[in-house]
């Protein structure tokens, strides 16, 4: 589970601290003090394809250096090496621009006791809103199926789709007295979406 925010600090609520590790090289076009929060969700998606892209590469070597010589291994872990640590750095991008697209859109996630703000509203989330609300809002604007969402969130195919339903349901709720203008999506399928307004 990816994290969006790690707020555990005094900051008032609606407000997020995000910095930019000065080790990290950026992308071309990537500019970490933008003040729109469609950029924010524009890099967030780059970064996520990128991961996904090295975390497939990265299978397909592990999975083939059994079959070399033991001569070539040692070209191939170093190789392997570069690659995870490029992965890191697209983790850590990404990590970076969860916390920036919060900050942008004014919101606050408190993990740690649930809490999710807005302004001067907080709503307190179950474990389990919390983690439909942090997978939704890692894969947003994309659409996620009932299914993969029971595991990807939950660790749980096993459960019925009404279970998701309710949950569903009862965030949608408590999102929505936040008055932040965030939605949650439903399209026959495709899944659920977590929707942020365009503010800028």
């Amino acid at each position: 589970m990816r994290k969006l925010v790690r707020s555990r600090t005094h900051n008032r609520p609606g407000t997020v601290t995000a910095h930019a590790p000065e080790k990290d090289r950026l992308l071309d076009g990537e500019d970490p003090a933008t003040q729109i929060a469609k950029d924010a969700r524009h890099w967030i998606t780059v970064y996520r394809e990128m991961i996904v892209f090295k975390e497939d590469l990265l299978g397909r070597v592990r999975a083939s250096i059994a079959a070399l010589p033991k001569v070539a291994r040692k070209d191939v872990d170093h190789d392997i090496g570069l690659i995870e640590q490029q992965l890191q750095r697209y983790q850590r991008r990404q990590e970076f621009w969860y916390a920036r697209h919060w900050q942008l859109e004014g919101l606050m996630i408190d993990e740690e006791d649930r809490v999710v703000g807005f302004r001067d509203r907080t709503v307190t989330l179950t474990k389990r809103e919390l983690q439909l609300l942090t997978h939704l809002a890692s894969r947003s604007p994309s659409y996620v199926s009932a299914r993969r969402l029971l595991v990807d969130a939950w660790h749980d195919g096993q459960l019925p789709e009404e279970s998701l339903r309710t949950y569903i349901v009862r965030l949608r709720t408590k999102i929505g007295s936040l008055g932040a203008g965030i939605s949650i999506m439903n399209r026959p399928r495709r899944g659920y979406a977590l929707v942020f307004p365009d503010r800028e």
